[in-house]
């Protein structure tokens, strides 16, 4: 491994934000962190350490590159030297932190093989766990949202497959999460919008969850982003009165993702006994 990480080390990721690295587990290759001046991420995350080390670099070596003198009429943006660092991770899909199943890697090896061995657990062998086993640990997820959202961030890159139902799946769950919020703050959309609270909720959603999965948050600003969903309310209006649930949302992400990973370490596990 080129790049040493060391337990209570800092590293920066591609906004900017800091992380200090909690623990690091090279042989099963995974490694636990969490952001320090986020106080909406205070959840400790793990990920493997090869797409760790795809979105996020040291501090020090990030310093290193901010402090360069820049090129006359370029002016530095937060978090644009991790750009120039991290290979184009703005438009890579699922890479961000809060999507990452500490599962995954075990998920994808061998996931597209089409091969069956069918001379397994001879000569006393456990049998082999082949790309049958990672797709029932999928199926076995029994929230259906975490289900959906697991499914999206296995196959979703897959440009054949069709996961439009999907998406829409974690999108209903969303949408409905916040009205429910929105009925018990007695938040109503605003009386310029010309959206419905429900019409609201599901755009935002829409939005939310597509934003997370392509990695646009630093792309767009917040008029940026509700044009590009179609959402017509005044960017103040949503700043001052709807931010708090788009940041709810992201948090409901995580518990879907903290589910699904659940879910599946159970299985592994029962493929062991099995």
């Amino acid at each position: 491994m080129s790049t040493e990480i060391e337990k209570d080390s800092e590293w920066v990721d591609k906004a900017g934000e800091v992380m200090k690295v909690l623990h690091v587990d090279y042989d099963k290759g995974e490694l636990k962190f969490k952001w320090l001046n986020n106080p909406n991420r205070k959840k400790e995350r793990v990920i493997s350490i090869d797409k760790f080390l795809r979105y996020a670099v040291p501090v020090v070596r990030a310093q290193e590159v901010s402090n360069k003198p820049e090129p006359a009429k370029k002016k530095s943006k937060h978090g644009q030297y991790a750009y120039a660092l991290i290979d184009e991770l703005h438009n890579s899909f699922g890479q961000s932190p809060n999507l990452q199943l500490s599962n995954q890697d075990w998920l994808e090896q061998g996931m597209h093989a089409k091969t069956v061995k069918f001379n397994i657990g001879a000569g006393g062998l456990p049998p082999e766990v082949n790309w049958e086993d990672h797709c029932a640990a999928i199926a076995m997820i029994d929230d259906a949202p975490a289900k959906a959202l697991a499914s999206i961030l296995l196959w979703g890159s897959d440009t054949n497959w069709d996961w439009s139902r999907h998406f829409d799946e974690v999108v209903q769950y969303l949408a409905a999460n916040m009205i429910e919020r929105c009925n018990k703050d007695k938040r109503a959309a605003p009386q310029a919008c010309t959206h419905s609270l429900p019409e609201l909720a599901r755009l935002m959603a829409r939005m939310v969850l597509h934003f997370e999965l392509y990695e646009l948050w630093d792309v767009y600003t917040v008029k940026g982003r509700l044009k590009f969903s179609g959402i017509h309310i005044n960017d103040r209006t949503y700043s001052n009165h709807f931010l708090c649930y788009q940041r709810l949302m992201l948090d409901d992400i995580q518990k879907l993702v903290s589910a699904a990973d659940s879910s599946i370490s159970n299985y592994r596990d029962a493929l062991k006994i099995w």
